[in-house]
């Protein structure tokens, strides 16, 4: 199976959370890309693992959910592109206060909590989103 990325807004129902929404949309892409009978399950660092193997990173934002899949470690962050970054909490974290920069932090940040190593710079991509900032590590 190849490599994937899909992005897709969250349909909210009356009596869900945001948060439970977001995780009801991210699971439901996984089922249809991967099967219904697909376990997810989640390591010491709580990031989802699959049953079938392979790796999966997730990242939601108010409204919007992506999932990455790779037969490699990969990662995936998404901040809306009106989001700023204070440049207090940039110099906090040693980034540039643009949201480029903190969805490539936070997508670094994804990949070592699954694999334990950095992220080559070589693998980080921005693909293009009329709303969204998306970094993905493939």
């Amino acid at each position: 199976m190849e490599s994937w990325l899909e992005i897709r807004t969250v349909h909210y129902v009356s009596g869900m959370s945001r948060r439970e929404a977001e995780g009801t949309a991210w699971r439901r892409i996984v089922r249809e890309r991967m099967g219904d009978d697909i376990t997810v399950s989640y390591n010491e660092n709580g990031a989802p693992v699959l049953d079938r193997g392979g790796y999966i990173g997730v990242s939601h934002t108010r409204g919007w959910v992506a999932v990455v899949w790779s037969t490699e470690p990969c990662a995936v962050d998404i901040e809306l592109k009106t989001r700023k970054i204070s440049p207090e909490t940039a110099a906090r974290m040693g980034i540039a206060p643009y949201i480029a920069a903190w969805c490539a932090w936070e997508a670094a940040y994804k990949y070592k909590s699954v694999t334990g190593r950095d992220a080559d710079p070589s693998r980080l991509s921005f693909p293009e989103h009329p709303e969204l900032t998306v970094a993905v590590i493939l």
